[in-house]
């Protein structure tokens, strides 16, 4: 396995991946109004970058299935690029690991 034999959308999937873990651009709002504690939370940075590491990935996956002997790499880049996407998503929206989790 070398990064040269990974085709342009692997290599973008994976670096989506890992910047949707290194940048964060986070926006939170707690309010409490009579006990009742409410609490929004949404993470720009995975948000964006979810999204583009699902695009990257599908066009992995799709680029991959005429490649020859690199092509199960791709394939496998492609499919984590999209659970890694979907994954950057959830924690956007705040329902993985976010501060208003466990409220």
């Amino acid at each position: 396995m070398s990064w040269s034999s990974l085709t342009g959308q692997s290599k973008a999937a994976i670096i989506f991946v890992v910047l949707g873990f290194a940048l964060s651009f986070t926006s939170t709002n707690t309010s409490s109004i009579n006990g009742v504690v409410t609490c929004s939370y949404m993470n720009y940075g995975a948000l964006a970058f979810g999204a583009l590491a699902i695009l990257a990935g599908a066009g992995g996956l799709m680029t991959a299935r005429s490649l020859g002997d690199t092509r199960g790499l791709n394939l496998g880049i492609g499919a984590l690029g999209l659970a890694f996407g979907v994954l950057h998503i959830a924690r956007g929206l705040g329902m993985v690991g976010g501060p208003c989790a466990g409220l």
